[in-house]
C-alpha cells in the first residue's frame, strides 16, 4: 500500500505539472494584440500573424480584417495620383507633349553637369575622355521635334545623364555612379527626342525622368501601338520582386497588356518597330489588374525583396531606397516621382518631425503602418511592431533590403518626416 501510494502521488504530481504547462501556454486573456511580421523560412518567405492574449474570436476577426481593409480604391489612387503630380515637377506627362523646340530639347539635355575628378575602374577618368562624351551628344544636330517619336522600353535600361557606360565614382572603388540617374522598367513609354553622335543612344523623355538610354533598350512605336502597350484597359501587374522571360527582367509593378488569357510582352522587330509576344506568367507572380491597396498586400509585396542588394540609381538590376518604395506602390497603381526629395513632398500626408525627440516621433508614428519615414537622402517603409519595438523595411546603402528595429537608432534620430499615404 505504501509503494502504491508512493505511484499515485507521483502520478498526481506529473498531472499537477503537465497543466501548469498548459496553462502558462495559454494567453492571459488580458488584452488582444496582432503582431504582424515577416519571417524567413530556409528560402521561403511567409507572413506570420502571432495572436497573444486572445479571448474574443470576434474581436481578433475584427483586428485580422484590418490588415486586410481597403486604404483606397483605384478610383480614389486615380484621384491621388493627379495631386502627386499636381505638388512635383518631376514627373511627365507624356500625352501632353505634342512637339518641342531644339531649344527645349537642348535645356532638358545641359541639366546635367558632367562630375569632374571621378574614377572608373580605379583610374582617374580624364579630360579627353569627359570631351569625347561630351561631344557625343551631338548638341548642334538637335532638331525641333514637330511630331516625337514615341518609343516602348523592352527590356530594363539604364537611364543616364550622358550617352556613355562609363561609370563615374568618387573612389577608385566602383560604388555609386554618378552619372546613373534611375531604372527604366520593361514596357515603360518615352519620347524620343534626340540621338546620340554614335548612333547607340537616345535621349529620351520618360514618366519619371529625361536622360540616355542605350538604343537596343527602346523599340520605335506609333500611336496606336503605343496606346495598346501603354494604355490597355486589360492588363497584368508583377507582384514578385522580378520575373525572368529569358534575358528579359520584368520588375515588381511592371504592367503587360492581357489578351486571351495571355500576357503580351513588348519585343523590338529588325526595323526597331515594336512587336508583340504572347507569354504565359504564374498567378503567384503576376496579378490581374492592380493589387487591392491593403495594408498586408503592402507588406507582403515589401518583403518579397528580403536581402536582394541595393542598388543605387537600379544600376546592377535591383533597387535603392526611394525604387524600393515605388515599385511597391506601383503594384497598386500609384504613380510616384523617382527620387526621396521629390517624394517626401508630393506622395501624402506630410507630417514634419523635425523637431520632434525620439518618444515624441514614435507617438506619431504608432498606428500609422505602412507609411514613409524620410531622411535627409533615404526613405523607409514602416510596418509595424512587433515584440514592443518597431519595426522597418528598407534598402538600405550598407548592402541590402533589411528589416530594421527603428527605437532608438540613428534611423530614427535621422528621420524628419513621416509621410501618410492613404
Amino acid at each position: 500500500m505504501k509503494k502504491n501510494s508512493h505511484i499515485i502521488i507521483l502520478f498526481c504530481l506529473n498531472i499537477l505539472l503537465l497543466l501548469i504547462i498548459i496553462n502558462d501556454l495559454k494567453p492571459d486573456n488580458k488584452k488582444v494584440i496582432i503582431d504582424k511580421y515577416i519571417t524567413r523560412n530556409s528560402d521561403k518567405v511567409h507572413i506570420d500573424i502571432i495572436k497573444e492574449d486572445v479571448n474574443n474570436s470576434e474581436e481578433n476577426n475584427n483586428m485580422a480584417n484590418e490588415n486586410n481593409d481597403i486604404i483606397l480604391t483605384l478610383n480614389e489612387i486615380e484621384v491621388y495620383n493627379e495631386k502627386i503630380k499636381n505638388k512635383t515637377n518631376e514627373l511627365y506627362d507624356l500625352n501632353s507633349y505634342k512637339s518641342m523646340t531644339k531649344d527645349e530639347i537642348l535645356n532638358y539635355i545641359k541639366k546635367y553637369d558632367i562630375p569632374k575628378g571621378k574614377y572608373n575602374d580605379g583610374k582617374l577618368i580624364t579630360n579627353e575622355e569627359i570631351n569625347a562624351i561630351l561631344n557625343n551628344r551631338d548638341i548642334d544636330n538637335i532638331e525641333d521635334a514637330l511630331k516625337i517619336q514615341k518609343g516602348i522600353i523592352v527590356k530594363r535600361a539604364n537611364l543616364r545623364s550622358f550617352p556613355t557606360t562609363i561609370g563615374f565614382y568618387d573612389t577608385k572603388i566602383n560604388d555609386y555612379d554618378k552619372i546613373q540617374e534611375t531604372e527604366l522598367l520593361v514596357n515603360t513609354g518615352v519620347l524620343i527626342l534626340h540621338e546620340s553622335k554614335d548612333k547607340l543612344w537616345y535621349f529620351v523623355m520618360s514618366p519619371i525622368y529625361v536622360g540616355w538610354v542605350e538604343k537596343d533598350t527602346v523599340a520605335l512605336a506609333s500611336d496606336v501601338n503605343y496606346d495598346f502597350f501603354i494604355n490597355n484597359s486589360n492588363y497584368g501587374v508583377i507582384i514578385d520582386k522580378y520575373v525572368k522571360i529569358d534575358d528579359i527582367t520584368l520588375d515588381m509593378g511592371v504592367k503587360l497588356p492581357y489578351i486571351n488569357n495571355k500576357f503580351i510582352l513588348p519585343i523590338k522587330l529588325e526595323n526597331s518597330e515594336v512587336g508583340k509576344r504572347e507569354i504565359d506568367i504564374s498567378s503567384d507572380k503576376i496579378n490581374i489588374g492592380y493589387l487591392p491597396y491593403t495594408k498586408e498586400n503592402v507588406i507582403k509585396e515589401a518583403y518579397k525583396y528580403l536581402g536582394e542588394p541595393y542598388s543605387w540609381g537600379g544600376l546592377n538590376k535591383s533597387v535603392d531606397c526611394s525604387s524600393f518604395i515605388m515599385n511597391i506602390y506601383k503594384t497598386f497603381g500609384f504613380n510616384f516621382p523617382r527620387n526621396t526629395s521629390s517624394q517626401n513632398k508630393s506622395v501624402g500626408e506630410v507630417i514634419s518631425l523635425t523637431d520632434k525627440n525620439n518618444n515624441e516621433k514614435l507617438n506619431l508614428i504608432n498606428n500609422t503602418e505602412p507609411s514613409l519615414l524620410y531622411q535627409d537622402g533615404h526613405v523607409m517603409l514602416y510596418i509595424g511592431i512587433k515584440n514592443d519595438k518597431h519595426y522597418i523595411i528598407h534598402a538600405s546603402g550598407d548592402g541590402m533590403v533589411k528589416e530594421s528595429i527603428l527605437d532608438n537608432s540613428n534611423y530614427l534620430k535621422n528621420i524628419n518626416k513621416l509621410v501618410l499615404v492613404k
